[in-house]
């Protein structure tokens, strides 16, 4: 026995001896090993938001990232290492995504291919990742700066709210040969009635209720505007979340058959103005090159003029989501299969989608356009 004991005592001895010699070999560099799977259009100087998808029509970006100035980082799930100087930077840079020179400094979030969140910054040339965090929450003391969200070589128009005296800015485009008249749009969503937050809402009709992202004030007054469910924005009884127009005498159809497209209709837009219709969002001069000439700069476009959309998110099946990855308009057509989802414009950083939809009871926001006669 004292043979074995003794035998079992040398294995173990051996055992500790090979663990120290392991260690002391140099680790490898964590920061090769972890690679992005976005390009380098998908960039950000903040943290992200969840991702969601809209149920018909076109599927929304899981590769774009959100704009929230944070000074929390998110947790990545992979192994990086840093030094008070910044992220560590392997001279071997095979494993990396390239980044343009003009975007050095800046950071992005990008989701790795176990659809891990990792936190990135454009350093010589390559997209590094930064430490994981013990946290993955947004930072609540920091937001957008709304200084970048209007194109500031555009001179734009203006109009008060009489309701309320809120002040937008208004962009004109023409139409033609379609129409003669000029489109009058705001530059900026809708920020008008009550705000509630998304649990207390009491859907009463005669009442407009808003809601805010993440049912912050902030995102109202701020340019994002009030989130809205389908029939909130059509003054219509809130039945009509749920059934076709005409289906009940609570849901009777307003609406005029023909046309639907270039539908006017003022909704809780101001005396004067309609929400904006299909043909409006298809007219604007930007559309025929994607979403970047009408996106805010503040969302990585170039917003040629001026109407600075923004990819706010929305309230979508009970969370809010998608701040940053897209932003999601809803216009005054139902869709016609399914009485639960109504027509919506739908852009991220890259494209623009004119029919796709989503669920009435959903909040999204809404741009006005000033009425005009028809030839």
């Amino acid at each position: 026995m004292k043979n074995v004991f003794l035998g079992s005592v040398f294995a173990i001895a051996l055992v500790f001896s090979a663990c120290d010699s392991s260690s002391s070999s140099a680790d490898p560099d964590p920061v090769a090993e972890v690679s992005s799977s976005s390009g380098d259009d998908a960039i950000s100087s903040s943290s992200i938001t969840d991702n969601g998808t809209s149920s018909g029509g076109s599927s929304k970006s899981s590769s774009s990232v959100s704009g929230k100035n944070s000074s929390s980082s998110v947790n990545s799930g992979s192994d990086t290492s840093s030094s008070d100087e910044g992220p560590s930077v392997k001279s071997s840079s095979s494993s990396l995504d390239p980044c343009k020179e003009e975007y050095e400094g800046r950071e992005k979030i990008s989701l790795d291919e176990n659809r891990q969140r990792v936190e990135f910054v454009c350093h010589d040339g390559f997209w590094i990742p930064l430490p994981k965090s013990s946290s993955s929450e947004i930072s609540s003391s920091s937001y957008y700066d709304m200084s970048k969200q209007y194109n500031e070589n555009v001179k734009y128009g203006e109009f008060t709210d009489p309701r309320d005296g809120k002040v937008y800015r208004t962009i004109t485009y023409a139409a033609k040969p379609y129409i003669s008249s000029n489109i009058v749009a705001m530059a900026s969503n809708l920020n008008y009635g009550e705000m509630v937050p998304v649990d207390s809402a009491t859907n009463a009709d005669g009442v407009v209720e808003k809601f805010c992202y993440n049912d912050d004030p902030w995102y109202c007054e701020n340019g994002f505007g009030g989130l809205y469910s389908w029939s909130e924005v059509m003054n219509f009884h809130r039945a009509c979340d749920t059934l076709f127009l005409g289906a009940s005498a609570d849901c009777p159809n307003v609406f005029d058959d023909e046309n639907s497209e270039r539908r006017q209709h003022q909704g809780i837009c101001p005396e004067g103005w309609h929400v904006m219709n299909e043909f409006e969002w298809r007219r604007l001069p930007s559309t025929n090159f994607g979403a970047s000439q009408m996106l805010s700069k503040l969302f990585w476009g170039t917003d040629k003029i001026g109407f600075s959309a923004l990819l706010g998110g929305g309230y979508l099946r009970g969370k809010y989501k998608s701040m940053g990855m897209y932003g999601e308009y809803w216009v005054p057509a139902e869709r016609g299969d399914k009485a639960l989802y109504a027509q919506t414009t739908l852009l991220d950083e890259y494209e623009v989608a004119f029919r796709d939809s989503e669920q009435k009871p959903s909040k999204l926001p809404i741009r006005c356009v000033m009425n005009y006669s028809v030839d």
